[in-house]
């Protein structure tokens, strides 16, 4: 069978299916799954796997759902968080947001577009490629990975530990990119400065050693700090203090101890030491201050621990690339015309599976940026189809192994 003729097989299952997604992607909607609380949606996503007939399901110690289609020696994983953030006001939204709200077109409500919209979307792929007996040639995994919105590649990384047999040979990670093809993105750190005093009450500060006002050089400095690496496709670091800690037992005693936490964006060949280097710089002269990559103790939903380093390096594939490459010939194969290749603001799981494991890694999905995270959070209907049809098509034109 030509290809032309497999990619309008595609386009047709998936455009007969429409309605059918728009339910399914509705009902996962209405399941609140807040970072560290997605159990119920994991479960809800395991048993549509089980009822597409995905080849195998599990959900492993993590609280990661995984299901495999195929058994081809060319591996592909597909991941998309199934987390959200929480939904803020109630009043501050349209629809209610956990309705799944369809309206012109149009899904609302949290998660839609960040990110159940592109999981939904990777598992009807999935489902689609099981249907028409696509899946000889490859093995595809399709990841509802836990707990990205806070610690992005953490889970991702557990997952690979905690599932040694998955050893993909490309990823493809599903968050909103306004059907754009994604080929990199900024890394991500918290910086956490500690700034010593000595506590004392506030009617005899002079006997103490106010670590606020002995921080304020330090901030001073962080804002005016514009000496970055700059890399010609990312751009460069951004370094923000998100964060001032005044370590003191009452309102009337002088801090002893301040901690500056910063949101530093880092670019291509940015090291965890330049980070720390570049901290130590901004309290040059100052005595006693301790700058660290801050740690998170995280436990999932299902009681797994992770110690995560809050640092999660940036990740470039060149456009020449054969996973890109691949990614642009089902693209214009499916629509007609050459897809935008760019990059992402944010981050994603990216930072692990590509940025540290070096696994080629591309990023593709439905919906705008700006409605992530906001009480407009909402998917439009036929970019969500389009997803679903470049999705199925991907594996069609990945090299394959021997």
């Amino acid at each position: 069978m030509e290809k032309t003729e497999v990619l309008e097989k595609i386009k047709n299952c998936i455009e007969g299916n429409q309605d059918q997604i728009t339910k399914d992607l509705q009902d996962f909607i209405a399941i609140e799954s807040l970072t560290y609380n997605e159990g119920e949606a994991v479960a809800f996503l395991a048993d549509k796997m089980r009822t597409y007939g995905f080849d195998e399901v599990r959900i492993d110690k993590v609280g990661n759902v995984l299901g495999r289609v195929g058994q081809g020696k060319t591996v592909l994983l597909y991941d998309a968080h199934i987390d959200t953030v929480e939904t803020g006001d109630p009043a501050a939204w349209k629809f209610p947001p956990l309705s799944g709200h369809l309206e012109d077109g149009v899904i609302h409500g949290r998660g839609a577009v960040d990110d159940k919209g592109c999981l939904m979307g990777i598992t009807w792929a999935g489902k689609t490629l099981k249907e028409l007996g696509l899946d000889k040639d490859f093995t595809l995994w399709v990841s509802g990975s836990v707990a990205e919105e806070d610690v992005e590649g953490a889970c991702v990384k557990a997952m690979m530990e905690e599932s040694p047999d998955i050893q993909p040979d490309y990823v493809l990670v599903a968050e909103s990119s306004n059907l754009r093809l994604m080929r990199g993105h900024k890394g991500r750190a918290l910086i956490r400065i500690s700034v010593p005093g000595k506590a004392a009450h506030a009617s005899a500060a002079w006997r103490g050693e106010n670590a606020l006002i002995k921080s304020l050089p330090i901030i001073k400095a962080i804002d005016e700090f514009d000496d970055f690496r700059e890399d010609p496709f990312l751009g460069k670091g951004t370094i923000e203090v998100t964060h001032v800690e005044c370590k003191t037992p009452s309102m009337n005693t002088i801090p002893g101890e301040v901690i500056i936490t910063c949101d530093r964006r880092i670019s291509c060949g940015e090291t965890a030491e330049d980070l720390l280097e570049e901290a130590r710089a901004f309290s040059q002269g100052i005595e006693g201050v301790k700058p660290e990559i801050a740690t998170e103790q995280v436990v999932t939903y299902s009681g797994y621990e992770i110690t995560a380093l809050d640092y999660f390096p940036s990740w470039v594939l060149d456009e020449e690339h054969e996973l890109v490459q691949a990614g642009a010939k089902a693209y214009e194969g499916l629509f007609g015309k050459a897809p935008e290749i760019t990059k992402w603001d944010f981050s994603t799981n990216a930072t692990h599976l590509c940025g540290r494991e070096g696994i080629p890694a591309l990023g593709f999905g439905p919906g705008e940026e700006a409605y992530c995270h906001s009480s407009e959070d909402q998917v439009r209907v036929d970019e969500l189809i389009k997803a679903i049809q470049f999705y199925a098509a991907l594996p069609l034109f990945v090299p394959k192994k021997d």
